[in-house]
């Protein structure tokens, strides 16, 4: 029989030295087993935000959080993020994770540690606009395009997979992106500049199409919407100087068409104020 080797202090029945082992187990077991939602409210709807740290993305944690919600809020670097951890640090309720959405075992962590935890809807507002001058037609710089696409197209393909489990545990069982009309060939026929941001934009409409077509067989809703010209860093480092929604409105706005989603919508992208953007 092949006999185990135990450590020298158990050996020679160390007893003091077991039981100061056996004390430490005990309080450490606890604490690595708490989930990060222990104080989540089982009776209300919880909410996962990626890029919640500024512009729509927190705008859509005070909405939610002001109507009650679990949110889950996600952020590259969250001790940058004040404004955030201000709201995580009166509201238990909410609960701030460090990801960066090109990741992806940070993402599959992520998920793991939320695996029993039911989300009732994931919102993909995490995106990038990338350097203006690197993605002009003539001066193409390929390092933007990959973290551009990296970022705006498979984070959210990668978000919803992952995170599919938690979704469908969850009551209202959504998955919404955030796309925008600059994705549309139609509206940007004549369009110069940009040019990686708007590919981005056309491209996630597809990959939540395919994304849709494969989640409603399991009855997870799958939707595009877009916020609208809104005032945030990216439209002010896309050289808009238009007018533009506050991103509180915004949020408020996509909440309740998010609040209205069905199964059996068509699931084209939709604008903030209810319009249908043409592909």
């Amino acid at each position: 029989m092949r006999m185990t080797k135990f450590p020298p202090a158990i050996t020679r029945h160390n007893y003091p030295a077991l039981v100061i082992l056996a004390l430490i187990f005990s309080i450490w077991t606890p604490l690595q087993a708490a989930s990060p939602a222990s104080a989540f409210d089982l009776n209300k709807p919880t909410i996962l935000i990626t890029g919640a740290n500024r512009g729509i993305g927190f705008a859509f944690v005070q909405h939610y959080a002001a109507a009650g919600w679990n949110v889950i809020a996600t952020a590259r670097s969250p001790q940058k993020a004040d404004d955030l951890q201000a709201i995580a640090l009166t509201n238990p309720r909410v609960v701030i994770e460090q990801l960066d959405v090109t990741d992806l075992e940070r993402i599959t962590a992520i998920a793991a540690d939320y695996s029993e935890v039911p989300i009732d809807v994931l919102v993909n507002n995490a995106a990038v606009l990338g350097d203006l001058d690197g993605q002009k037609i003539g001066s193409l710089d390929f390092e933007q395009f990959e973290w551009t696409m990296a970022v705006n197209v498979y984070g959210p393909m990668a978000m919803a997979e992952a995170f599919k489990p938690s979704i469908l545990l969850g009551e209202q069982k959504k998955i919404v992106t955030l796309t925008s009309g600059l994705g549309s060939l139609t509206l940007m026929q004549k369009m110069e500049g940009m040019t990686y941001y708007r590919i981005s934009k056309s491209a996630v409409n597809m990959a939540m199409r395919a994304a849709r077509a494969t989640y409603r067989k399991e009855n997870i809703i799958v939707a595009l919407i877009a916020p609208g010209m809104v005032s945030t860093q990216l439209l002010a480092d896309s050289g808009y100087r238009g007018k533009a929604l506050m991103p509180a409105d915004s949020a408020a706005g996509m909440a309740e068409i998010i609040e209205q989603l069905q199964i059996d919508d068509v699931g084209t992208p939709t604008n903030v104020d209810g319009k249908t953007i043409p592909w």
